[in-house]
């Protein structure tokens, strides 16, 4: 994977590329950011520059040798490790076990995160984890020789899944690392990695993506009008693989819009019967639905401040979102917005630790009347 390829994070990819320049290349990185932010292409990319035989000053050259084993996801000194759900029956005990299925999610899909991982394997819900067994594969493929003469890279995605035995058996290795030996630990929450394997990590921040960045990149990617693509970049907060979700299931975002809708007129009108009928409504969405649906909200809210107080100038929406705005923001503003995103946001938290949906939107409603007369 070339830096060029990659969605922003222009800054990131000058410090990296001059780590390699200068030859101050920690042996332990740890890519650390939000879900979303480009992360793992980023580490596939430095990884690829430093394997290349002709790097430029600004990129891999792409087509050496090594490069190409890069992008075929076949080169011996490049090796990956990531979270995998253990299974006896099938055999699935650590990330080689999943080799097939994890190339071919790359190859088809840039950017996705673990709930999409899963998914893709048909494993939602069940418990993936780095385990001991993965330990002894690490070991077992930095042993070998470099068939580059160059590094040999170990790449771990989501590290925070590290086990107890496995996190203890890593750190061993990070504090006496094998001869030119490179690991690329990509984190979203370091709070859940062990503070001596932090310790021993050179921290590299990564930044949520411009919305510019994916708008310009859904554009050239799904070939769809500006205006939607600005529109998807706001909602997804600079979270690329939400943004593409939204534009390939982009039916669902006319979904939430609309109930978003009904569910702002129940609660002016604050008819009971209404309230509990939209909670229902809410409900009856599947997990995945129900929290974008609250974050769509979270994004309709922010919109309509930016439209009492920036004039227009910020606001990226779709056509029928607009109309709706041009009405509705005015209930929106420094009397309820702090207490509306706390309500949403806390919304979400307690949907993704399994609150029971009806019971949770139900509340949402009540509270929504009150916020709502508020803004009056």
């Amino acid at each position: 994977m070339l830096f060029k390829d990659v969605i922003g994070n222009e800054s990131t990819k000058k410090k990296l590329i001059k780590e390699v320049q200068t030859g101050r290349i920690s042996h332990a990185q740890m890519f650390l950011g939000q879900e979303g932010s480009g992360k793992l292409s980023l580490a596939i990319a430095f990884a690829q520059y430093l394997l290349c035989d002709n790097p430029t000053k600004t990129d891999s050259c792409g087509v050496c040798d090594h490069c190409k084993k890069v992008q075929n996801y076949v080169h011996p000194d490049l090796h990956y490790v990531y979270p995998v759900v253990a299974n006896k029956t099938n055999k699935v005990g650590s990330s080689k076990d999943r080799w097939v299925e994890w190339t071919h999610l790359l190859k088809t899909r840039q950017y996705f995160n673990l709930h999409q991982w899963q998914e893709s394997l048909g494993e939602l819900g069940k418990n993936a984890s780095i385990a001991v067994e993965e330990s002894r594969q690490i070991l077992k493929k930095l042993s070998l020789k470099s068939f580059s003469g160059k590094y040999k890279i170990m790449i771990i995605w989501l590290p925070e899944k590290l086990n107890n035995q496995a996190a203890n058996k890593l750190l061993k290795l990070l504090e006496e690392p094998p001869e030119k030996t490179i690991f690329l630990l990509v984190c979203n929450q370091s709070e859940n990695i062990l503070a001596t394997i932090l310790s021993r990590t050179q921290t590299i921040r990564i930044p949520n993506l411009k919305t510019d960045d994916i708008a310009n990149y859904l554009v050239g990617k799904f070939a769809i009008e500006k205006s939607f693509a600005e529109s998807t970049a706001g909602l997804s907060q600079g979270n690329i693989n939400e943004a593409i979700d939204l534009v390939q299931g982009a039916k669902n975002q006319h979904v939430y819009f609309s109930l978003f809708v009904k569910m702002m007129r129940a609660a002016y009108t604050a008819n009971p019967i209404d309230l509990m009928d939209i909670a229902s409504e809410a409900a009856a969405l599947d997990k995945e639905n129900q929290k974008n649906f609250l974050k769509y909200a979270l994004y309709i809210f922010r919109e309509s401040i930016m439209m009492n107080y920036m004039k227009d100038q910020l606001v990226n929406l779709r056509n029928e979102e607009f109309e709706f705005l041009q009405k509705f923001a005015r209930f929106i503003n420094n009397q309820n917005i702090v207490q509306l995103m706390d309500e949403f946001n806390e919304a979400v938290y307690h949907l993704e630790r399994n609150a029971s949906a009806k019971i949770l939107f139900s509340d949402v409603m009540i509270k929504l009347t009150k916020l709502i007369k508020k803004g009056v």
